[in-house]
């Protein structure tokens, strides 16, 4: 961006995420929180290791023990790696979501600005860069929540949104002088 252009939004720009979006970024979020630890990777390497010298060492139906370990760590890594995956999908399909649409988002010094239609009504919220408390930056999406008036909203924005009129340049850098840097994925 150069420094001659305007960083903030002089008029609001629609804000609309497709249901395929939601989903994926709640997909996103739950991965990041579902990491096999080191440690857990080091005792399943360690298991590993003492089942297959017990195959190389031990003879006969001695074995059976250590195969028996085998089919039970490569059973732990399925559950851990394809199935809570799976059963995650299946969950997060059983809660409805819609379309978000009629929404226009802007930028400003002081926060974000959120114009909404109700009725014959314009509703428009301010949420101050104070009042986020954490956000996420992945390669698909910003992902910041906040607290207003006791109430938690958050606010997913794809990447597809960052531009001149909304730039995600001017939005990182509040983000990063009002909370910190963002939390990773």
């Amino acid at each position: 961006m150069s420094s001659n252009a305007y960083a903030y939004t002089l008029q609001t720009v629609p804000y609309e995420i497709s249901v395929a979006e939601q989903r994926a970024a709640q997909l996103m979020m739950w991965r990041s929180t579902n990491k096999i630890s080191p440690k857990t990777w080091a005792i399943v390497g360690a298991v590993t290791a003492l089942a297959i010298l017990g195959l190389i060492f031990l003879k006969n139906y001695s074995t059976i023990f250590c195969w028996v370990v085998l089919v039970c760590v490569a059973l732990f890594l399925f559950i851990r790696l394809v199935a809570y995956e799976w059963y995650v999908k299946r969950k997060m399909n059983e809660f409805p979501v819609q379309e978000v649409t009629g929404i226009k988002l802007g930028i400003q010094p002081h926060g974000m600005v959120m114009q909404q239609k109700m009725g014959a009504q314009q509703g428009v919220a301010n949420i101050a860069w104070k009042d986020i408390s954490e956000w996420y930056d992945s390669p698909e999406f910003l992902l910041m929540t906040f607290t207003v008036k006791g109430q938690q909203g958050s606010f997913f924005l794809p990447k597809r949104m960052d531009g001149k009129s909304f730039p995600f340049a001017t939005i990182r850098k509040h983000l990063n002088e009002a909370i910190g840097n963002a939390k990773p994925l």
